[in-house]
Order: C-alpha cells, then sequence, then structure tokens
C-alpha cells in the first residue's frame, strides 16, 4: 500500500516528504528508505551517539538508501544562555575519519 501511495503522490506533486520513525528500534525506515528518491538522516546533537549513527547509516546502505545527507538539530553552542540563536556550518568526513 505504501508503495502504490508513494507512486500515486509523487506523480501528483512536485515534492513528497515522508517523515520516518528513528531507524534503529524499528525497520519502516529501511523498508521505505529504498522507495523514496532520497534519503536525509537526522540526528540530536548530543543526544545521538556516534556509533548508533554510524549503524544507522550502515541500515540505510544495506537497504540501498540514497542517502542525501545529514542535518543536526538542536545544536547548542552554550554562548546563549536561555535565548534563542542561530548558527550554522558545513563539514565533511571520508571513511578514513571513522
Amino acid at each position: 500500500k505504501m508503495t502504490e501511495f508513494l507512486t500515486s503522490a509523487t506523480r501528483k506533486l512536485d515534492l513528497v516528504i515522508v517523515d520516518a520513525p528513528p531507524i534503529l528500534p524499528v525497520t519502516d525506515s529501511q523498508l521505505l528508505a529504498n522507495k523514496v528518491d532520497g534519503t536525509v538522516l537526522v540526528v540530536r546533537q548530543g543526544v545521538a551517539q556516534k556509533a548508533a549513527v554510524r549503524d544507522a547509516v550502515n541500515s540505510l546502505k544495506k537497504s540501498q538508501a540514497n542517502i542525501l545527507g545529514t542535518v543536526l538539530n538542536d545544536v547548542r553552542d552554550g554562548s546563549h544562555h536561555g535565548y534563542y540563536g542561530y548558527n550554522s556550518g558545513y563539514g565533511y568526513y571520508s571513511d578514513e575519519d571513522k
């Protein structure tokens, strides 16, 4: 049913975003990952452990997902002390950095 829905939705719409559950505790995300054009992994700073992120990426790769990138959310740098702030950055790692 989900494949039929995605096929129908992508024929009618320019962009379809699927918000899926966390990848490690349940298999839903792995099953969806190869049915969509691309996957973005969302990682919460200070909560997600490096090993868990690596496991999630490996699970996505095993399911033949097209990994577009990663979003690091809930980023805090400690300089705002109760005020909302915005910081941005860009990073890259290679397989040698693992």
